[in-house]
């Protein structure tokens, strides 16, 4: 059974920090963030605090962004985008699963993408809808 109730509590804290944002994600850029404990296939963040790497796709304003989270699976599926991060490490992003998220998720800045790689996942994704 997923534990739900370590999530929540989780939860209760992100959601209890100030509204004014310290976090200023960019476009392409990467983030380690609290994804949290999800339903069905939805991707889960994992560890103690449910956390999991996210691109930036598409930032709104200073609170809210579309994102994917990213896997070190890689699969030939249409849905994922294999790319190799600036570490050299093998990573894909997970098309299918992507959401709107706060600011108040992020945690510390992993790396940023180049601008080849995030044209090429902005442009699978668009072939989605």
């Amino acid at each position: 059974m997923k534990d739900f109730d370590s999530w929540n509590e989780i939860k209760k804290k992100i959601d209890s920090e100030t509204d004014a944002p310290d976090r200023f994600p960019k476009e392409g850029e990467v983030w380690m963030s609290n994804l949290g404990r999800n339903v069905g296939f939805e991707q889960n963040g994992g560890g103690d605090n449910f956390s999991r790497p996210i691109l930036v796709i598409k930032k709104f304003n200073n609170h809210m962004f579309w994102c994917v989270p990213l896997s070190t699976k890689q699969k030939p599926l249409d849905f994922y985008f294999n790319f190799t991060d600036p570490h050299n490490q093998k990573v894909s992003a997970i098309l299918a699963q992507i959401r709107l998220m706060s600011v108040k998720r992020l945690r510390r800045k992993l790396y940023e993408l180049n601008s080849e790689i995030l044209d090429g996942i902005r442009t699978a994704l668009k072939s989605f809808l």
